[in-house]
């Protein structure tokens, strides 16, 4: 686990926490490296000129309180160290946290992402349920609606056929009288054709008489010819008056005869042509309303034809409808099925979120108790650092009036020193191993006071950090409170939803 968290923070950081975390360690270690040396060196110094005189019992015992100084600065180096460390281990315990902070989160985002798809597809179910159930409706209406005006319109064909059988029944008795006169028009037509054959024979006769007249007057032509010419050319002239006469006379009476013919024959021509203009006006007007009851009785017959073929049609449709509306209560049925299906998915979803938020806040739960272990320790190594950093820079007020009171004891010594003239050289020589060191004190010195500002701003950092893993947890917690507040209104909504159903 502590492999893939240092993974995973190498990942994000691009740091390792190993090399960190050693780079704190090896600088005090450098220190205490070069105080030993620092020690050793001085030590043989000391050593080297302790044989000299009393001045130098005098420079050993200063040099040994150097060394605890050195010493107590190399304890301090070692709990700076420790602090470090702790401090580092706060930081992964943070991070630690953050981590699993955010897998909550992105687990709740995905809690509330599939709440919402799945309360999306109930709304999209729901609304193709009324979708469907709404066509299904306006599909019965518009049914019901068709099959009233069919069974209007049917009322109205029979009606017609009704009215068409009266008509007809009023037309029967007109139908005897139309036979009755195309008999007498038959008759008439017999008669007229039986008046013409006569008429045309007649007629043959008197063309033959005439033909007969002609070859009679040409044999008298040829005659009065013969005559004439025996006659002398007066007689000739009587003669031919006398016959032009005769003739005229025969002309007059011929022409009269056939006056008299064709007065008779025109008279009976006039009269049955308007007998038979008379008759064929009285048989079209028959025909006519014949045609015309025979038109109705047809259109009578065709209609019924045409509502009974639609009485069977609207039958059907009926049926058809009636197998609609069994079909259509079938996939209501499945529907329903559907519904119910889908209810007790909705309530496994919710059982199973239940499930969920349960395990989250017992997660949450044990998040919170080792936050607040956390905290405590944090506390705990805070309070630590804040008496360390207060007896630190106690022992560093107390070491600087130990320098001080040393520099100054140095001062009335090298004062001394200066009035003896032998041990000069080496006095002067141990004054400068002596401010060297004292120069390399105040630089430790320094290098504490810096690292103490160090600790202090890495205390208010990691009180920071504390500060905003605390609000970390508190917008979980809120997180999880409003999450608790959705599945709660949800459950609400579920349970309302079932309620109307049933």
């Amino acid at each position: 686990m502590f492999a893939t968290l240092k993974n995973r923070i190498k990942e994000e950081t691009g740091e390792d926490v190993s090399t960190s975390a050693s780079q704190p360690q090896q600088q005090p270690q450098r220190y205490a490296n070069n105080n030993n040396y620092r020690l050793r060196s001085h030590r043989v110094s000391i050593n080297s000129n302790s044989t000299d005189d009393v001045g130098g019992g005098m420079i050993y015992s200063e040099s040994e309180q150097l060394c605890q100084l050195r010493s107590q600065c190399n304890e301090l180096t070692a709990k700076v160290s420790s602090l470090s460390q702790n401090l580092l281990q706060l930081q992964e315990e943070k991070l630690r946290v953050d981590k699993t902070n955010e897998i909550l989160l992105e687990s709740v985002k995905v809690a509330q992402m599939q709440k919402d798809m799945y309360c999306e597809e109930q709304e999209k179910i729901q609304n193709l349920q009324q979708v469907e159930i709404d066509k299904l409706k306006n599909l019965l209406s518009f049914r019901e609606q068709e099959a009233v005006d069919r069974m209007g319109s049917m009322r109205q064909h029979s009606q017609q056929i009704e009215n068409l059988a009266e008509e007809l029944e009023r037309l029967r008795p007109i139908e005897s009288v139309a036979e009755d006169l195309r008999d007498e028009l038959q008759r008439l037509r017999h008669a007229t054709q039986q008046e013409k054959n006569l008429l045309t024979t007649t007629l043959a006769t008197v063309q033959e008489e005439n033909r007969n007249l002609k070859l009679r007057m040409n044999i008298v032509e040829e005659s009065r010819l013969e005559s004439l010419t025996k006659l002398s050319p007066e007689q000739q002239v009587q003669a031919l008056i006398r016959e032009h006469k005769l003739l005229e006379q025969h002309l007059e009476e011929a022409h009269l005869q056939l006056s008299d013919i064709k007065g008779s024959w025109s008279g009976q021509n006039l009269a049955l042509e308007t007998q038979v203009s008379r008759l064929s006006k009285q048989v079209a007007e028959e025909t006519t309303e014949k045609r015309k009851a025979l038109k109705a009785r047809d259109d009578a017959i065709e209609t019924r034809k045409q509502v009974a073929f639609e009485l069977e049609k609207a039958i059907d449709e009926i049926k058809q409808r009636d197998d609609k509306v069994r079909l259509l209560e079938e996939e209501i049925d499945e529907l329903n099925l559907a519904l119910k299906e889908c209810r007790e998915e909705n309530e496994q979803q919710v059982i199973f979120e239940r499930n969920k938020s349960q395990t989250l806040e017992a997660e949450v739960k044990d998040l919170k108790t080792r936050l607040g272990a956390a905290d405590d320790r944090f506390d705990e190594y805070a309070n630590n650092a804040e008496q360390v950093t207060r007896k630190l820079r106690t022992q560093l007020s107390e070491k600087q009036d130990q320098l001080e009171e040393t520099l100054i004891q140095l001062e009335v010594e090298r004062e001394e020193k200066m009035t003896s003239i032998l041990r000069n050289a080496e006095i002067s020589q141990s004054e400068d191993i002596l401010r060297q060191q004292l120069r390399l004190e105040r630089s430790e010195a320094i290098d504490l006071q810096d690292r103490n500002k160090q600790l202090e701003n890495d205390m208010c950092e990691s009180r920071k950090a504390l500060q905003q893993v605390s609000s970390a947890a508190q917008e979980n917690i809120q997180k999880l409170a409003e999450y608790e507040q959705v599945q709660l209104e949800i459950m609400e909504k579920n349970k309302v939803r079932w309620l109307e159903v049933k």
